[in-house]
Formats: C-alpha cells, structure tokens, sequence
C-alpha cells in the first residue's frame, strides 16, 4: 500500500515485506568525504581527507566503538597525522598510528581485544 504523502528529501521508500509501504531516510555505513586540517575526533563512518601544508595534527578515534565501526583517513597534506587510538589498540597494540604524506588507513573495529583493525 502506498504512502498517503510525499516523503521527504532523500527519503525513500520501504517495504515491510507485507505490502506495506513507508518513507525513510537514506544512508549508509559511511559520511560523505570531509576534509580536515587541524585537531578532529572522528566518529563512526567517518571519511577523512587530511590536508595541512605544515602543522602536524591529531584524528582521534571514536572512544565507545562498536564491533563493525570504521573510518577511513587520507592523509593529502604535507604535515604527519596522527591517528589517536583513544584507548583501544590499533592492530593489537597499544599505540597511536600515523600517516605520512600520501598515506591512506581504514580502520574497522573488532572487539576490546584486537581492538582497531588497519585495512
């Protein structure tokens, strides 16, 4: 059955599996591209491009992750980024990551133990 109304902008449409149908918000797993140039705390789907021509900087990881969370950094500039773990490992260690020039990661959360897994 179809909706009654027009839905909103980037909605679209559902199935319940019993012939119903409703407006909902698109999306996925992943933001649209940002690009950061100074200190940033990432969240969950985040896609960075990092571009600084000289002052290094800092992209903190989220600090609750859930199993399946991910980010992913470029780093475009000239200057170093680090990759802040915000405590939980980053391939089974307990240290901050970093991408030089050019450098790209994904990193996708596992558990407590392996913590923040690089692509």
């Amino acid at each position: 059955v179809m909706p009654t109304a027009d839905g909103s902008a980037n909605q679209v449409l559902k199935t319940d599996g019993s012939g119903n149908l409703d407006w909902v918000t698109s999306g996925g797993s992943y933001s649209d591209w940002a690009v950061k140039t100074t200190t940033y705390t990432a969240s969950s789907g985040d896609q960075l491009i990092c571009n600084h021509a000289s002052t290094p900087f800092t992209v903190t990881l989220p600090s609750s992750p859930s199993a399946g969370n991910t980010v992913t950094i470029k780093n475009c500039g000239a200057a170093t980024v680090t990759v802040g773990r915000n405590s939980k490992d980053i391939d089974s260690v307990a240290a901050d990551g970093t991408l030089l020039t050019d450098s790209a990661v994904q990193l996708v959360f596992v558990d407590d133990t392996f913590g923040w897994v690089s692509l």
